[in-house]
């Protein structure tokens, strides 16, 4: 995969259906939500790698051995919304012509899915995976999207009123893990501890 790309991972929600930090929950015994995503993008040949975080998991987000390319920005207004925070990773980017998006909570994002959005890139189109007409993430956005984002005033607005005024290119997947967003302990638990049971 070139490497004429940048990675936004949102990570600055205050996760309260979940109870604990998204980004710091336990994908195994040594790596978090927020790291094996990372990794996923050092692999797939990010250049940057924007982590938007919130100032409670900041001093814990330090504390993690990152790469060299990975920043960490704090969003100090996560209840201005999602679109803020997206933003804000935009105007964080160095000057790459795509930028990947992905959320915390969808720790099962791969290569394989990346190198599939990135072979369907086009100038002034948006990438989405697609599995069985569900779109998922991450998406990847084309430079003239993110100026569109990073310009945009109107915290009123969302990604998804940016992205409808730009053509959509959506890339079928066998894996339904774009949809796979974990939000609950009960989703969390029901994939990564054997032992569980909601009886």
């Amino acid at each position: 995969m070139s490497s004429d790309f940048s990675t936004i991972i949102l990570s600055s929600g205050l996760s309260e259906r979940m109870g604990q930090p998204k980004a710091l929950l336990k994908w195994d015994k040594s790596t978090t939500f927020i790291e094996k995503i990372i990794n996923e993008f050092v692999k797939a040949g990010s250049t940057k790698i924007v982590c938007m975080i919130n100032e409670i998991i900041e001093p814990a987000c330090k504390k993690l051995s990152l790469p060299s390319n990975v920043e960490l920005v704090v969003n100090h207004h996560p209840d201005w919304g999602r679109f803020y925070s997206i933003r804000t990773g935009v105007n964080a980017l160095n000057n790459s012509d795509y930028c990947f998006i992905h959320n915390v909570d969808n720790p099962f994002v791969s290569t394989k899915i990346t190198d599939k959005l990135w072979a369907q890139r086009k100038p002034g189109y948006w990438c989405s995976p697609n599995y069985k007409g569900k779109g998922g993430h991450p998406v990847l956005l084309s430079k003239e999207i993110t100026d569109k984002i990073s310009t945009t005033s109107n915290l009123d607005f969302t990604l998804r009123d940016i992205l409808q005024q730009f053509p959509k290119i959506p890339v079928s997947v066998t894996d339904n893990s774009i949809l796979r967003n974990l939000n609950t302990p009960e989703e969390y638990n029901k994939r990564f501890n054997p032992n569980y049971s909601s009886e």
